[in-house]
């Protein structure tokens, strides 16, 4: 009997010992992560957070499972928003996206998209290329549960912290990158916005429409010989004449289009404008104008005493009538869909293909915004062959 009770004794004592030692473990072990799908994150004070890297390689916390409301700063972050997540969820936007366009801004396919929806949400701001800044009063106003912000001036970056402790948020940078709609930048940032929105099927396919994409046009193009191609109004940060161009253009980079003014020869200014005499002297076969400046190129080209229907009367390109309309790259940052849609167009120019434009817009614009908006961002006179300075399109 004795022995009956000492073994009892010891089996309790030896139950209680590792009940005492798993609840120790308990306090002290991290909870497991959550399956989210992304093989990171953890679980804290009862609630799902995701770490992640912003575009500034800032190390964010985001407790993924409480966004219910959403704000988008800055040019271009609410269209790469608009591409992936729930906008059911944003809270307010910025002025400029409730109204199509202003006289610095050309239409969007994302604000076209959902006009009428942006029109009822409350202000995050004016935006707009002269309003890149950080309302933190405004925003604190606002109470989101994150804010994604494509604001990239010194000033901003370095209130971030302080901002996010005010506001009371997690503030996540995207980043276009130098190549835009083209850049790995641009792809971080939709896959970035995929997985704290919990809508990482969505950001996969469309960052890997856009990779399918871009490798269809430079097919397209190999083992082909390009026209030499000048670039003219190029828009960036508002309208742009004549003379405001690009060397190292994503479009043609990609598509190898032979780009006159990546000649080591030729200089362009911290404005992007480039001489009247370098132009001419470029010997262009062919020029595509980037209808968002088309307003601002006929003032040029009309003022009294203008010098421009003299010099562009010397170029081939223009006398031959090899003048190119396509719609505007930029506007409030990269227009991404219409970069793709100018690829295909500029490929019909350079190489003399016959790529049906309006059927590619229409698959390119339902896939990036879910409507087929080609009417509406063609209204600066559409993708066609110009008649220059004889007929002006309308925009």
């Amino acid at each position: 009997m004795k022995r009956k009770i000492l073994c009892l004794v010891l089996v309790l004592a030896l139950i209680s010992t590792v009940f005492i030692g798993l609840v120790a473990c308990d306090d002290a072990q991290t909870p497991a992560t959550p399956d989210n799908g992304n093989g990171s994150g953890g679980t804290i004070s009862g609630t799902s957070k995701l770490t992640v890297t912003d575009s500034l390689n800032r190390t964010l916390l985001v407790d993924v499972d409480a966004i219910q409301k959403v704000v988008c700063i800055g040019a271009g972050s609410l269209r790469l928003y608009s591409y992936v997540a729930d906008l059911n969820k944003l809270c307010a936007v910025e002025d400029i996206e409730k109204t199509r366009s202003t006289e610095k801004v050309s239409y969007r396919a994302y604000q076209i998209a959902n006009e009428d929806f942006f029109a009822t949400l409350p202000s995050a701001g004016a935006g707009g290329p002269d309003s890149q800044s950080l309302n933190i009063e405004l925003l604190a106003d606002l109470e989101p549960d994150i804010i994604f912000s494509c604001l990239s001036s010194q000033d901003v970056i370095d209130q971030l912290e302080t901002a996010e402790r005010t506001i009371g948020c997690p503030i996540v940078t995207l980043k276009y990158g130098q190549q835009k709609a083209f850049s790995q930048d641009v792809l971080d940032s939709i896959t970035l916005i995929g997985k704290i929105m919990k809508c990482e099927t969505r950001a996969k396919e469309i960052t890997d429409y856009m990779s399918a994409l871009k490798a269809d046009i430079a097919s397209k193009a190999e083992g082909k010989t390009s026209a030499k191609i000048y670039l003219a109004c190029n828009s960036n940060w508002g309208v742009k004449g004549f003379l405001s161009t690009s060397k190292n253009y994503p479009i043609f980079t990609i598509s190898g289009i032979d780009n006159v003014m990546d000649d080591g020869s030729y200089t362009i200014n911290d404005k992007g404008k480039a001489d009247m005499e370098a132009v001419i002297a470029s010997d262009a076969e062919k020029i595509i104008l980037d209808a968002g400046g088309l307003g601002e190129f006929k003032k040029e080209y009309e003022e009294p005493g203008s010098t421009y229907p003299g010099n562009l009367a010397t170029m081939d390109a223009f006398a031959n009538k090899e003048v190119y309309l396509m719609m505007p790259n930029n506007a409030y940052d990269a227009n991404v869909e219409t970069y793709f849609i100018n690829a295909y167009y500029a490929l019909n120019v350079a190489y003399g293909l016959d790529i049906n434009i309006r059927e590619k817009a229409g698959e390119i614009l339902t896939t990036f915004v879910g409507k087929n908006v080609y009417d509406d961002i063609i209204t600066y006179g559409g993708y066609q062959k110009l008649n220059l300075p004889d007929v002006w399109p309308e925009k």
